[in-house]
């Protein structure tokens, strides 16, 4: 587990599988700028217990409160196997909690641990749809640094999204330790 001053970033345990699928599912609650993918519940417990959400291409970690209530995930996976580094993504499950800092918090966190665990990644990256300002101001206040804008890159809403591509380096990021709370 890794502790913020208002958030925990941690695993998935098995007691969690239902409510996060409840989370998941709840399409009212999604943002448009995350895809609306559904899974199902044996897809995402087949997943758990193979893995865990957490294997060398794909982690996952949920973020929470001090009390334990879900504010979100982030995730790290591997896009390209040219480029070093995996990409980083992130999203609040509810817009009640947006603007309150935990995405940044959470993604300081997330990205100053990837770099102390994988010493071979020299670079995270993000790709944010263009119009989310919102999440590229997140990325920019965590070190992020804008690279360029792949034009016409997703279909979402029946028409084609630009995307803004922010990387983060190594040498760039705080360290984790300094970052964290201690009890």
């Amino acid at each position: 587990m890794i502790r913020g001053k208002k958030i925990l970033l941690r695993t998935l345990r098995e007691k969690d599988l239902s409510t996060y699928l409840e989370i998941i599912s709840d399409l009212s609650q999604f943002s448009p700028y995350w895809p609306a993918n559904l899974y199902s519940e044996s897809y995402l417990r087949k997943e758990f217990e193979d893995n865990g959400f957490w294997k060398e291409d794909y982690r996952l970690l949920l973020i929470t409160d001090h009390k334990g209530n879900y504010i979100g995930e982030v995730d790290a996976f591997k896009t390209s196997p040219n480029i070093q580094g995996v990409e980083v993504g992130y999203r609040i499950f509810n817009p009640d909690n947006m603007g309150k800092g935990y995405m940044t918090e959470a993604l300081q966190l997330f990205t100053a641990y990837l770099f102390q665990t994988n010493a071979s990644w020299p670079r995270l990256t993000v790709l944010i749809r263009s119009d989310n300002a919102g999440s590229i101001r997140v990325a920019e206040k965590c070190g992020f640094q804008r690279e360029g804008t792949l034009r016409n890159a997703c279909l979402g809403d029946g028409k084609l999204h630009s995307y803004e591509m922010l990387s983060l380096l190594k040498e760039e990021c705080p360290k984790l330790f300094d970052l964290m709370q201690r009890e």
